[in-house]
């Protein structure tokens, strides 16, 4: 059976930047491909909807199942929301949403630590951690 979702997500990833999504999506092992307007389900291809990228296996280049939309609230804040069919992965849409969050977090504060003039030293994800090790360029 075919697990469909369709959320918003506003709390975990607020007005996402498209650099810093396209570089937590390639984390994944995904690419985002913003020419694929349609997400398809697993099994049908009627169960189907209209998205503004989908994401696509960085590796094979096949699309897969999970698309996004960007789009405005009612206070001009942009939203991330995903559509998709989780059937046959290894985690729920919501779990995968809480790791494209750890993933987009984390190069949200590599872009900020490194603007600050740090470098980065140490830069992994263990489990459902992020372990960042940086030190301060000499002035």
């Amino acid at each position: 059976m075919s697990n469909w979702l369709r959320a918003q997500v506003s709390t975990e990833i607020k007005n996402p930047k498209r650099h810093l999504f396209d570089k937590a999506c390639a984390d994944m092992g995904y690419r985002a491909d913003f020419s694929l307007k349609e997400v398809h389900g697993s099994f049908s291809s009627e169960a189907s909807e209209p998205v503004d990228c989908v994401l696509v296996n960085a590796e094979t280049g096949n699309p897969s199942t999970i698309g996004f939309n960007f789009r405005h609230d009612k206070d001009d804040k942009l939203v991330l929301s995903v559509t998709g069919d989780f059937w046959g992965m290894s985690y729920s849409g919501t779990e995968f949403m809480k790791r494209l969050a750890m993933h987009y977090n984390r190069e949200m504060i590599i872009e900020s630590m490194e603007e600050q003039g740090f470098i980065i030293e140490e830069n992994r994800v263990e489990d459902r951690e992020v372990i960042l090790v940086g030190r301060r360029m000499a002035a």
